[in-house]
């Protein structure tokens, strides 16, 4: 893994950060640092000259997770100074965000943010309402293949539990990215702990080396004794059924998965000998389904509960949709696309049919109401439509809207048709 050895340099007291796309970057940036302390340096400058197309999770959220723990392990004091980019200052690289468990569920945008949590006092079911903040958002930004969301919660999940079961820190680090070109959907979680192959040890497993227990991880019931030890190889069982792609890396060794081949690596560095950290970054390609009862047949399976679907389901297994109470705004087309985004993912997931409840609902736009309700009749079908959507509490007001922009929409699909033919 020795891409881009210049990404990161060390000149004086100053860190200059050119690139973060890549997990060489994490290893230049240890390097770096590692080099400065040797050095007696304990006051340093992080200069951040990235563009926005040149941080990825893989790499941003490892080191702004390593500028805490340097802080709390060697007393660095870091300077960071962001140079133009705003991405990093909007993320919250320098100060990732702790949030409780009431922020966390307001927060409706928590992709391209660094977030911390943590098993202390306090902080508990911080990662059940952020695995519940990725999904609500994902599920409204992208249109998503069967499996794939309930691939997610099981990933997402078991990931970031693994660090506070396993790593023997207290604190664990995850970062989100969406890129909508390719519809993948790029997710790290980070810890600065013990790493896998000191964990492992303290169980049945023995591996021989450090990246013979990045290869046992991945394995079905290969763990440390603290649980069933099918987190990480259900992780891979889903990655690889997607095509995705998947990076471990612990210590001084990496694994990466890339078109179902797996390679090995075993050239990084580490903060400290009792401090080796650990990467998992994955990547889900949201147009591909995921057979998730194959993927974790030998397991048991996985039954991807949510508790915003269970809340939506009526005595007679209807969708109640509120639509005000879900919409971002209602004057926009892109809050019309995200709301029949997340009505489509949300039947399917759910297998249910939906009621779209308008209460509240005033007024809205032209645009809104055919990008959200004009279009889902023309992607679904004008007679699955009728059979398995009903909408209710639509005043007059935006039912005229809707009126005119559905004729106006089926008569531009039917010279659309025409004109193919």
């Amino acid at each position: 893994m020795s891409r881009a050895k210049s990404n990161i340099i060390l000149r004086d007291n100053d860190i200059i950060i050119y690139r973060m796309n890549h997990p060489s970057c994490v290893t230049s940036f240890i390097r770096c640092v590692n080099l400065a302390i040797k050095r007696n340096r304990r006051k340093l400058n992080i200069i951040c000259k990235c563009e926005k197309g040149t941080i990825f999770p893989d790499a941003c959220l490892p080191i702004s997770a390593l500028l805490q723990s340097y802080k709390r392990l060697y007393n660095i004091e870091f300077n960071v100074i962001i140079d133009d980019d705003k991405y990093l200052t909007k993320c919250n690289f320098e100060n990732p965000l702790d949030l409780d468990v009431q922020e966390i569920r307001k927060c409706k945008y928590p992709l391209d943010k660094v977030f911390m949590y943590s098993s202390e006092d306090g902080h508990q079911g911080q990662i059940a309402e952020l695995v519940q903040s990725y999904v609500n958002c994902i599920s409204r930004v992208a249109k998503c293949e069967d499996g794939v969301i309930e691939g997610l919660i099981w990933c997402i999940n078991e990931v970031m539990d693994n660090v506070l079961v396993h790593s023997k820190e207290n604190t664990g680090y995850i970062m989100a990215q969406y890129h909508s070109r390719k519809k993948i959907l790029a997710i790290c979680v980070y810890d600065c702990g013990i790493g896998i192959y000191n964990s492992l040890l303290q169980g049945n497993h023995k591996p021989a080396s450090e990246i013979d227990s990045l290869t046992m991880a991945i394995q079905e019931g290969v763990g440390d004794g603290k649980g069933q030890g099918n987190g990480l190889y259900g992780l891979f069982q889903i990655v690889n059924d997607n095509n995705g792609r998947l990076t471990i890396s612990s210590g001084h060794s990496a694994i990466m998965l890339r078109n179902g081949d797996l390679k090995k690596f075993s050239n990084n560095v580490t903060v400290s000998d009792k401090n080796l950290g650990t990467i998992v970054d994955f990547q889900l390609d949201l147009s591909k389904k995921i057979d998730i009862k194959k993927a974790l047949k030998s397991i048991g399976g996985f039954d991807g509960f949510d508790i915003r679907i269970d809340s939506m389901l009526d005595d007679n297994n209807w969708l109640r949709y509120n639509v005000y109470d879900n919409c971002s705004g209602t004057g926009t087309r892109i809050a019309g696309k995200e709301l029949r985004n997340d009505v489509i993912n949300t039947m399917r997931r759910a297998n249910s049919p939906v009621i779209l409840d308008f209460s509240n609902v005033q007024a809205c736009s032209s645009s809104f109401i055919d990008e959200f309700v004009s279009k889902l009749i023309v992607e679904m079908g004008i007679l699955d439509f009728n059979k398995l959507v009903k909408i209710e509490n639509m005043n007059d007001f935006v039912s005229h809207l809707f009126e005119r922009s559905t004729i106006m929409r089926m008569h531009q699909e039917w010279e659309n048709k025409n004109q193919d033919v």
